[in-house]
């Protein structure tokens, strides 16, 4: 017998290594799923590598879906490599490698048998594609991404949340070393992102399957790979083509070692031949050969290649089961007793009922990453093709009107990708009040018994929560003779998104007095603009009361009757409309408040940049107090408040718009992206304009020469600002502007036409790398740099280098 060679077992290493750095990386994505689609980034990478789910999902939408990219280059590397993805990578393939090593005693003394022809997921695969062609989309149920997804994410980390939060709940209360075990406890709820103990509907369900599949592992070792995983079953197909195979020299003493330690029993009994599409490259053959006869490379004997018998009867019985089962697992009585409605609540951005099971892959992303802990696996009430679909359940968790994160992590389009302004307009669903349970409705019930003896009957929960702007919750008053008074709720179902906000926190128990009924196909919600106005204007403001208005100027031609002669400014803006009232104090003060409303935040925060002056009083999310006149930013839209007649302070329109403001629903708007750009060491505070055309340039003073010409090529696809710089004390300011533009030829030509313009004026030009300096009769310098699609300029700057110092700094 040959000394066993080291050589050999390096591939099994290395393979080890991958597959727990894969395991590692699958779990971090997991635990960490929340913060990283704050962030926008891609969490679900995992779920986008099965091919079982790419193909469910566009044979179901009908369409090729771009976001499956990872799938297909899987397959793709399965062709050369075959079958490696389930021992490299595959995280199911992981956790059952890990519990089969568990259960290795139990294995070696059981008597047990069970199915083992690996045929069955071959049968199993067929079964789901043509159901998938009849409409019936069960491949989530079957993969093992989503699987160990939904395992991970609804069971294992509950409960290991749930283990660590009661033990040192416990610790924590000790006296002296408590504090010690407070640390732990915060620094292992850092590492499993752990704040709080989510809960899931059916988590045992979930957990049960997961217990029986592992359970196989008594028996055989990677059971459901073997036989059941039909993800498995493709790439056993496409590996057909592998050129990368298991062969057997002829120095083999068939010991049998191999066949022993083949996790998947892809070895036949003389140690010589492997089944085909079974072996997953674990390399474990390989390592425990003593002979060193295993190797694998792109020659393999014919001799030891054996297909597996699939029986063509079989695959046309699985056909014909799936083809029969589709209406059989499609019915819903729930759906029939209610004229075809289910009045489930699905999250925000879901598809159509009807494509949404189609779509829908069941791996629990969605719920995993809900703020609220609102979305919860479906059971039965979408019928048995609905089962683990996602629903919210408002009474658990509502939805969070400033939350998207469901919207981002779906891999398979069954829940759109929605922009938050989008989402808010989106109605999940109808409010609706039992009256026999609602506080006030049932103490108004009772009205002849409370005129003898009063009781307070008034809750408003519901209306307080309310996130919608104008309210989606208001009030019936009675008021009996005495000026006691019963509100009422009721709801405007018009501009009720369907939250449940309400519902969650009904201090009614058992069955809140206000429930939520969901509707398909989501729809739309509409604001009237006069609606708006109104509330955001409101008859009161404190001591301020509404004595004209609210006045509304939508469009270009309404503007024009408000300002005329001074529209222009506006209207380079992505201007929607301008609501305006006047308020009047008991003491003879008048104010005129104007809400201009814009199609972006940003484009706000331009006229706010524009128009402000003054200091800035932290209101909303940008401010300027100037005496008596408060200017304002929040979100889309720009606020000015200005005196009209009496003796107004400043604390006095600080009030007014303090109260605008709290009418509004906060929201943290960042600033136009072309301000990161900017180096913040010597900036002028407050000094930054964001524009896009040349109308607003116009009245910026930048040269002693006028600008006729449209030479920086401002338009409304470009983005612009402006901003001072004061490098010494002793010395004026400067400015500097960056215009970004779309594409890098237009930043070039307006980089070109800026130093023909200021050689016209015959202007000294000196150049230093790529920035060119021209110097004035009054010895200033204007200095430009383009770097790729961003075009840099200071102006009137008094020293060449400070100017040329800070294009450099913005070209790094």
């Amino acid at each position: 017998m040959q000394g066993k060679d080291s050589r050999n077992e390096w591939p099994y290493y290395a393979r080890k290594v991958v597959q727990y750095f894969s395991f590692s990386i699958f779990i971090y994505l997991l635990l960490f799923l929340d913060p990283l689609t704050e962030k926008d980034l891609s969490g679900n990478i995992f779920l986008r590598m099965s091919p079982l789910s790419a193909i469910g999902a566009m044979m179901a939408a009908k369409t090729f879906i771009l976001k499956y990219w990872p799938a297909f280059i899987l397959l793709f590397l399965t062709i050369p490599f075959g079958r490696f993805f389930c021992a490299w990578i595959c995280p199911m393939g992981t956790t059952i490698d890990i519990t089969d090593h568990l259960l290795a005693g139990v294995r070696k003394n059981s008597q047990k048998t069970l199915y083992d022809r690996r045929k069955f997921k071959y049968y199993l695969l067929a079964f789901l594609l043509i159901g998938l062609l009849f409409g019936l989309q069960c491949a989530g149920w079957f993969d093992p991404l989503s699987i160990a997804t939904s395992v991970y994410a609804i069971s294992i980390h509950p409960y290991i949340v749930n283990l660590i939060s009661g033990f040192f709940g416990y610790l924590d209360a000790i006296p002296l070393i408590g504090y010690f075990f407070t640390f732990i406890h915060k620094f292992i709820q850092e590492i499993l992102f752990a704040y709080h103990a989510p809960f899931f509907r059916a988590h045992g369900i979930i957990l049960v399957v997961f217990v029986l599949l592992i359970s196989a592992g008594i028996v055989f070792r990677r059971y459901w790979c073997r036989n059941i995983c039909p993800m498995g079953a493709i790439l056993a197909l496409f590996s057909e083509w592998s050129i990368f195979k298991r062969t057997v020299s002829s120095s083999c003493t068939s010991c049998g070692l191999c066949v022993e330690n083949c996790g998947m029993g892809a070895i036949v009994s003389d140690g010589h031949g492997t089944k085909s599409g079974e072996c997953i490259l674990c390399m474990t053959c390989q390592k425990v050969c003593p002979e060193n006869s295993i190797t694998f490379g792109t020659q393999q004997p014919a001799e030891q290649k054996h297909e597996v018998d699939l029986s063509k009867r079989a695959f046309l019985i699985s056909g014909i089961t799936g083809a029969a089962a589709t209406p059989f697992l499609k019915l819903n009585y729930t759906k029939s007793i209610n004229k075809g409605k289910t009045f489930l609540i699905r999250p925000p951005g879901a598809v159509d009922e009807k494509d949404f099971l189609a779509l829908c892959i069941r791996c629990g992303e969605c719920m995993k990453v809900c703020k609220t802990n609102g979305l919860h696996p479906v059971l039965l009430e979408a019928g048995i093709e609905g089962v683990w679909t996602p629903k919210l359940i408002p009474r658990i968790g509502y939805c969070d009107y400033g939350c998207v994160l469901c919207t981002r992590v779906c891999p398979s389009g069954a829940i759109r990708r929605l922009p938050l302004e989008e989402k808010r307009e989106i109605s999940l669903g109808k409010a609706r009040i039992d009256h026999n349970r609602c506080i006030p409705w049932a103490g108004y019930a009772r009205l002849p018994e409370l005129e003898k003896e009063w009781q307070d009957f008034n809750c408003g929960v519901c209306e307080e929560v309310c996130p919608v702007p104008t309210k989606a919750i208001h009030f019936n008053t009675y008021v009996d003779a005495q000026g006691r008074e019963i509100r009422r709720p009721f709801v405007r179902e018009d501009v009720c998104v369907g939250c449940g906000f309400c519902e969650k926190v009904c201090p009614v128990l058992g069955t809140s007095a206000i429930v939520v009924e969901g509707i398909q196909p989501q729809t739309k919600v509409k604001r009237p603009k006069e609606f708006l106005a109104k509330n955001i204007l409101p008859e009161t403001l404190g001591d301020w009361k509404r004595i004209s208005g609210p006045n509304i100027y939508e469009g270009k031609e309404k503007l024009y009757e408000y300002i005329d002669g001074g529209a222009e400014p506006y209207l380079s803006y992505s201007f929607i409309r301008v609501s305006n009232a006047e308020y009047l104090k008991d003491t003879g003060k008048k104010i005129l408040v104007d809400i201009w409303e814009f199609g972006s935040p940003g484009d706000a925060f331009g006229v706010f940049s524009k128009d402000r002056t003054g200091t800035d009083i932290k209101l909303g999310n940008g401010s300027a107090l100037f005496n008596n006149y408060l200017y304002l930013w929040h979100d889309v839209y720009f606020i000015r408040i200005e005196p009209r007649e009496g003796d107004v302070s400043p604390e006095d329109v600080t009030f007014a718009g303090e109260s605008i403001i709290n009418i509004m629903l906060y929201k943290k708007a960042s600033l136009p992206a072309i301000l990161s750009l900017l180096s913040q060491q010597h900036l002028v505070q407050n000094s930054c304009i964001f524009f896009h055309k040349k109308i607003i340039l116009d009245n910026i003073y930048i040269s002693d020469n006028y600008i006729e010409e449209n030479v920086f090529h401002l338009s409304e696809k470009t983005d612009a600002v402006i901003a001072e710089y004061k490098l010494n004390i002793s010395t004026e300011p400067f400015k500097l502007m960056l215009i970004k533009y779309t594409d890098n030829d237009t930043a070039r030509l307006a980089f070109d036409d800026v130093l023909k313009l200021w050689r016209s004026w015959g202007e000294t030009e000196s150049a230093s790398g790529t920035i060119h300096t021209f110097q004035d009769k009054n010895q200033r310098y204007t200095s430009c740099l383009q770097d790729k699609n961003i075009l840099a300029v200071t102006f009137l700057s008094a020293s060449r280098n400070d100017a040329e110092i800070l294009l450099q700094s913005i070209g790094k």
